[in-house]
C-alpha cells in the first residue's frame, strides 16, 4: 500500500513523537527487526536504519515484529474521520492553497463540512488554520533566509503584500521587517489589539500574589518575569504604553537569536495573544514556558488554587534559578527529571504526583512528549496523547490544552473551582454536575476556554 506522506515529514512526526499520526502509519527499524506507532516512547533510531508501513500486516510481510512497548498491533485511538482527514492533509503544502475553497478540493470534502469537520478537529476555522500556517511559514523563512519580505509573502502563498502585512501583524503583533530585526536593539516592541482588555491579563498574571515568577504592577502597567531561554534564565520586564507592549530583557546582548524567537514566544503566550480577538473576545492567557504549565497542571491535581500555588512556588524557590529583582525562574525538564521523588514530595506532592511529574519532565526532556506540535494538532489527538501518561486523567488533560497549547473551546473536566462559580453565578441550589456544566457553557462554544477563565476570575472574588 503507497502511503500519501512523503518520507521526510514521516521522519518528522516520528522523531516529534506525534501521536496525531499513529495508526495513519508505522515506523519500521531494520536495525532492531521492530515496528512501532510514530508516537512510541522507545530511544529513536537513527534515520537511515527506518522504513515506513501502511499497515502492521505489511510491516509482519517485511520481517518486522511488533515492539513490546507502544503495541502498535492493538491501536485503536484515532477516529475514522479524523484519520482520513490527516492523511489527506499530509499530503498538503500549505503554499500551494489560496483558499479555503481550495483546500476543501484538496482534501476532497465539501467546503461546509470541511468547516464542520476543522472546528470539531483544530478549533479553529480552516481560514483561521491557514492564516495561522502560512504565518508561521513567513516567520520561519524572514528569519532564515535573506529573501525579501515580499519574495517571502508570495512564497508562503499569500496574494499581496497588504494581505500578508495585515495577517503577520494580527499574528505575530509586529511588522514583518520588524520580526527580521528582532534582536537587534534592546527590545522588543508589540503592538496589542484595538481594546484589548488589559485589566483581565493582570488579574490573571496576579492571580498569586505572592509568586516568585512573576510581579505585577498594573497601576504603572509592568510586569517582570523570570524566564529560560535556550541561553540560560533572565529577567524581563514588559511595559504596556498606548496600546502596545514593550518587552525588555535585563542583559538582551546576551540573547541568540534564538532566545529573541523565544522572548517573543513567551510575551504572546503571557499576555494571551496566541489567538486573534474579535470584539468583546477575553484574552486566555497561558503559561509562558510549557514546562512550568504542566507543574501548575500536577500541583493542582486535587486540591485548591491556594494549595496549588503554594506547592508551586515551594518547587520552584527550591530547584529553579534566581534572577535579578528576588524572582526565580522555573526549573527546567532537565532539572526536574533530575529530582527524586523524595525532593518532590518536600514540596507538597503525593507520592503519584511526584512520579508523575518526573515521568512528565523527563518525556519532554527527552523530547518524547513535544508540546508545541501537540499545540499545532488537533485536539483529540493533545487529549489522547495526555491521557496515555499514566497518572494523567481528564482533568489533567483538558487543564494542559487549556492553558499549555492553547485550544479556545475546553471545559476542563471535573473542575471543582469552575462548578462552585456557576453555581454562585447562576444561583443553583447545589454544585452543578459535570454534564451540567457542559450545558452552562455550551452557548459560549467555540470559545469556552474564555468562558472558563471568566469562572475562574470570579471563583477569586469574595463572597
Amino acid at each position: 500500500m503507497t502511503l500519501p506522506y512523503a518520507r521526510d515529514f514521516m521522519l518528522g512526526r516520528m522523531f516529534a513523537a506525534d501521536a496525531a499520526f499513529d495508526g495513519l502509519f508505522y515506523t519500521g527499524v531494520t536495525s532492531t527487526g521492530i515496528y512501532c506507532l510514530p508516537s512510541c516512547r522507545a530511544r529513536k533510531p537513527r534515520a537511515e536504519h527506518v522504513r515506513f508501513h501502511a499497515t502492521p500486516h505489511e510491516a509482519r510481510a517485511a520481517g518486522l515484529r511488533a515492539c513490546r512497548r507502544c503495541h502498535p498491533d492493538a491501536y485503536r485511538g484515532v477516529p475514522g474521520p479524523e484519520a482520513a482527514l490527516l492523511t489527506a492533509l499530509g499530503g498538503v503544502r500549505v503554499p500551494d492553497v489560496p483558499g479555503v475553497r481550495a483546500l476543501a478540493d484538496a482534501l476532497h470534502v465539501g467546503e461546509s463540512a470541511l468547516h464542520a469537520k476543522w472546528r470539531e478537529l483544530f478549533q479553529v476555522t480552516p481560514g483561521e488554520w491557514l492564516a495561522r500556517e502560512r504565518v508561521r511559514l513567513a516567520a520561519r523563512t524572514l528569519r532564515g533566509t535573506g529573501a525579501s519580505v515580499a519574495e517571502v509573502a508570495f512564497a508562503v502563498g499569500f496574494g499581496s503584500l497588504s494581505a500578508f502585512g495585515a495577517q503577520f501583524r494580527r499574528g505575530m503583533h509586529l511588522t514583518p521587517q520588524a520580526w527580521r530585526h528582532a534582536g537587534r536593539g534592546a527590545g522588543l516592541t508589540l503592538t496589542l489589539p484595538a481594546a484589548f482588555p488589559l485589566e483581565v491579563v493582570w488579574r490573571d498574571l496576579g492571580r498569586d500574589p505572592d509568586s516568585v515568577t512573576q510581579r505585577v504592577d498594573a497601576r504603572g502597567g509592568r510586569v517582570a518575569f523570570a524566564w529560560t531561554f535556550p541561553g540560560g534564565p533572565q529577567r524581563v520586564t514588559l511595559h504596556v504604553t498606548a496600546g502596545q507592549v514593550e518587552v525588555h530583557p535585563d542583559d538582551p546582548g546576551a540573547l541568540t537569536p534564538t532566545d529573541w524567537e523565544a522572548l517573543h514566544t513567551l510575551t504572546v503566550r503571557a499576555l494571551g495573544l496566541h489567538t486573534p480577538l474579535s470584539g468583546g473576545d477575553w484574552p486566555v492567557p497561558l503559561v509562558p514556558q510549557a514546562l512550568d504549565g504542566l507543574i501548575w497542571a500536577v500541583a493542582g491535581q486535587q486540591v485548591t488554587f491556594t494549595q496549588a500555588c503554594r506547592i508551586r512556588r515551594t518547587l520552584t524557590g527550591r530547584y529553579g534559578t534566581p534572577v535579578a529583582g528576588g524572582l526565580t525562574a522555573p526549573p527546567t525538564a532537565a532539572q526536574l527529571a533530575a529530582l527524586g521523588d523524595a525532593d518532590l514530595r518536600a514540596c507538597g506532592l503525593t507520592d503519584a504526583r511526584a512520579a508523575l511529574l518526573r515521568r512528565l519532565a523527563g518525556r519532554v526532556a527527552r523530547g518524547e512528549l513535544n508540546l508545541d506540535a501537540l499545540a499545532r494538532g488537533t485536539v483529540g489527538a493533545a487529549r489522547r496523547t495526555l491521557l496515555a501518561v499514566p497518572g494523567i486523567g481528564p482533568w489533567t488533560a483538558d487543564y494542559v490544552r487549556l492553558r499549555v497549547l492553547g485550544f479556545p473551546d475546553v471545559v476542563p473536566e471535573g473542575d471543582a473551582a469552575l462548578a462552585a462559580s456557576l453555581r454562585r453565578t447562576h444561583a443553583l441550589p447545589a454544585r452543578p454536575t459535570p454534564a451540567q456544566v457542559q450545558a452552562l457553557l455550551l452557548p459560549h462554544a467555540p470559545r469556552r476556554s474564555q468562558a472558563v477563565l471568566r469562572a475562574w476570575h470570579a471563583a477569586l472574588d469574595p463572597v
